[in-house]
């Protein structure tokens, strides 16, 4: 049997021993790997919403400073109720109407759809019927010129335009009135029900003039195309 010689530097080599900061930071490194899977599984089942920075009665405007994103796991009904995050440049300007607490996730409900007035605007309301404002075509948010008729049916009748350009504030509904024919355009029906009323956004001079004509005048309202931004060259 061959017996192996051992030579004087074989004796006298240490025993291996295993490197633990090597060990240490093999450890760590798989920590770290595991928390990241850990965090982009639950940033996977999250979605981004806003929620209320601080409480904001009802009326006020928001600002910047009023909502933060945050990322919440949401069913689809609650998610589809909530202000999603990608809104936030849009959101500020806008009126409550609700109020909301810190730390509360905004709600659509919460929102006011429309515009909040301006220093120096009031919101005035006419009647106005279908026929009288583009086959019921007109909706909130639109410009709109107002036109009056004096001595209807004469021969000395004139049309003149009381205000130019105005911006409509909301629109009332006879809630009560039925209507068979189902075409919006014709009967000036909606989700509401039929057209009765129409709130414009005027200043004060316009709120006189568009009085006057009210009370001694029958109203039509035209809708006009959006207003083009200047042209900046």
């Amino acid at each position: 049997m061959a017996v192996a010689a051992l030579s004087p530097a074989r004796a006298l080599r240490r025993p291996r021993h295993l490197d633990l900061r090597a060990v240490l930071g093999v450890v760590l490194m798989l920590f770290t790997i595991a928390g990241s899977l850990v965090v982009w599984s639950a940033l996977s089942d999250t979605r981004a919403v806003l929620v209320a920075t601080r409480d904001v009665p009802a009326g006020a405007v928001l600002s910047s400073g009023d909502v933060s994103i945050t990322h919440l796991r949401l069913d689809d009904s609650v998610y589809q109720a909530a202000v999603p995050a990608d809104t936030v440049a849009s959101l500020v300007g806008k009126q409550l109407a609700e109020p909301v607490h810190a730390h509360q996730i905004l709600v659509q409900s919460q929102l006011n759809p429309r515009a909040p007035l301006a220093p120096g605007q009031v919101a005035m309301t006419i009647p106005m019927s279908a026929e009288n404002a583009g086959g019921g075509e007109i909706r909130a948010g639109d410009s709109v010129e107002v036109f009056q008729t004096v001595n209807k049916g004469k021969p000395e009748s004139k049309t003149t335009v009381v205000l130019p350009r105005v911006v409509v504030y909301s629109l009332g509904y006879d809630q009560q009135s039925t209507v068979i024919n189902s075409g919006a355009s014709a009967t000036g029906t909606a989700p509401g029900g039929v057209l009765k009323s129409i709130t414009l956004v005027v200043t004060q001079d316009q709120a006189s003039a568009l009085a006057l004509a009210k009370w001694n005048s029958e109203l039509d309202l035209v809708l006009l195309p959006p207003q083009q931004a200047p042209d900046g060259h």
